[in-house]
């Protein structure tokens, strides 16, 4: 393996003693070999982290000078993309639930930036309207220079890495999303349980 090349997060075992004020004395301690995640190369908690304190910057900043927020952004570039899509289609897309799409569609229809017609089974498909598409137009400027200043310490060799691995990482989340472990195979990774007690000193 290459020198100092980046490792994903793995369980690592300590001691762990109950600090609880009760335990006045060392048999009264409840110890295990607890598995401890390390938090700072787990890899989903870093993009979960990323993700949030973009969109949350993104939303604000949009708010401020558009009036929508991040999640309308991101059906406003869908259907800039791929107009006359239903709502299923959207939820596909940028992988939100039905609800959150709907609330957002509701202010994107009073703001008159979509327009609707319906779809067969008892649906409806949507479109942005002039003003949306001037809206995307605008607000493009602002997300293109959100990227630009993210990518700002990557080679553009660095930037076409990262796109690929993104793209692959995405290709994986279905086969993550999959995992559905058995009851019995989700016994901690520990090899002593907190319950068990050390045994009490002889007489």
């Amino acid at each position: 393996m290459p020198p100092n090349r980046p490792q994903p997060a793995t369980a690592s075992t300590a001691p762990v003693t109950d600090p609880s004020p009760h335990a006045t004395t060392p048999h009264d301690a409840v110890t295990s070999t607890a598995a401890k995640l390390d938090v700072s190369r787990y890899v989903p908690a870093a993009l979960n982290i990323i993700a949030n304190k973009l969109s949350s910057g993104a939303s604000r900043l949009y708010f401020k000078h558009f009036g929508v927020g991040v999640v309308e952004w991101r059906i406003i570039v869908h259907l800039m993309a791929e107009p006359w899509c239903t709502a299923a289609r959207i939820c596909q897309l940028i992988g939100m639930d039905k609800a959150a799409v709907s609330r957002s569609y509701a202010l994107l229809e009073e703001r008159a930036l979509i327009q609707f017609r319906p779809a067969e089974p008892r649906g409806r498909e949507a479109a942005l309207t002039q003003a949306g598409r001037q809206l995307h137009d605008r607000i493009l400027v602002m997300a293109l220079e959100r990227e630009r200043r993210l990518l700002a310490d990557l080679n553009p060799r660095e930037v076409e890495t990262l796109i690929t691995l993104l793209g692959r990482l995405m290709g994986r989340v279905p086969h993550v999303n999959a995992y559905d472990p058995a009851p019995e195979d989700l016994a901690a990774p520990e090899t002593a349980r907190q319950d068990e007690r050390l045994p009490e000193p002889a007489d």
